[in-house]
């Protein structure tokens, strides 16, 4: 099993409630400055009809990061909480209940068609719960079906959207002296459906990450910093665009990203096996910033 998730498995089992909790008092703290700065506001046609404007359903598969289109920009913030049911081991299989937080929050410039009046902000909040089986195929192989289910509230409209996400994803690690390389792949499909309207949309993407890591002997607080970088290649099989009704549509087409990491010292406020970093992500419609916590990929 990859060594951070074997590590974070170790500490969650230990004192599960405890890390949880010091996982959220963090975490939604930067939840609720994000919500003060940018405060969501109603979106409605001049026909009182609701526009179908925002994927942010889909947030939750999408990671933590600034989406931005000629038109306007979208955040994204993901709070992956999760309890382990059972740890996985080299000879044993395991279970994650994931039960991940995402807000999603946006300001747009301009709008295409007459009727849709210019917005100021977007936002929606969806919790998706979900349980993983870990299944250990070799020593440093390890495969995670995985199966999502849950609802994301549209706070401009007050609309419920029922949002599903199944699929599969590898881990495998090859060392080298002190280093380590993870060849990580993810295959995903998404749904989503409007409660009042039954409008649905759906997509799917198979991705291909690399993850190499260097430990250093620089210490902070006592504990050894490493450093990482990434690659990860996203091959969507069906388009899924996140903005609709803008010059430039915000949309996620096949594109690869590149970013670092670092870990973060270990304090009694900070989450055991934390870390920070940053990715970039070109398409021909879209420039994606990308704050990564924790794993870069899935």
């Amino acid at each position: 099993m990859y060594p951070l998730l074997r590590q974070a498995v170790a500490n969650c089992n230990k004192n599960s409630e405890f890390a949880w909790f010091q996982t959220i008092r963090l975490q939604w703290v930067l939840v609720l400055v994000l919500a003060v700065a940018q405060p969501a506001s109603k979106v409605h046609s001049e026909d009182t009809s609701d526009v179908e404007l925002i994927n942010f359903a889909f947030g939750n598969y999408l990671g933590t990061g600034f989406y931005a289109s000629g038109g306007g920009d979208v955040f994204i913030l993901r709070i992956p909480l999760s309890t382990t049911l059972r740890p996985m081991t080299s000879n044993d299989s395991g279970w994650i209940i994931t039960y991940p937080v995402t807000l999603g929050v946006a300001n747009f410039e301009e709008i295409t068609g007459g009727t849709v009046p210019t917005l100021d902000h977007v936002g929606t909040i969806s919790v998706i719960p979900g349980v993983e089986f870990h299944f250990p195929a070799r020593h440093n192989w390890h495969l995670i079906p995985f199966f999502d289910f849950g609802v994301a509230r549209d706070l401009v409209n007050n609309v419920n959207i029922r949002v599903l996400g199944t699929g599969v994803k590898s881990f495998l690690t090859f060392d080298f002296h002190r280093d380590r390389l993870t060849l990580g792949n993810r295959f995903l499909y998404a749904d989503q459906r409007n409660a009042e309207t039954g409008q649905n949309s759906n997509f799917a993407v198979f991705e291909t990450a690399l993850d190499y890591n260097i430990p250093t002997d620089i210490t902070i607080n006592g504990s050894y910093m490493d450093f990482s970088f990434y690659f990860i290649n996203y091959y969507y099989l069906k388009d899924l665009v996140l903005v609709r009704a803008l010059d430039n549509p915000i949309s996620l087409e096949n594109k690869n990203e590149i970013g670092f990491t670092f870990s973060i010292p270990e304090y009694r406020w900070v989450p055991s096996n934390s870390r920070l970093g940053f990715g970039v992500q070109i398409t021909r419609d879209t420039n994606l910033y990308r704050i990564v916590f924790g794993m870069p990929f899935f």
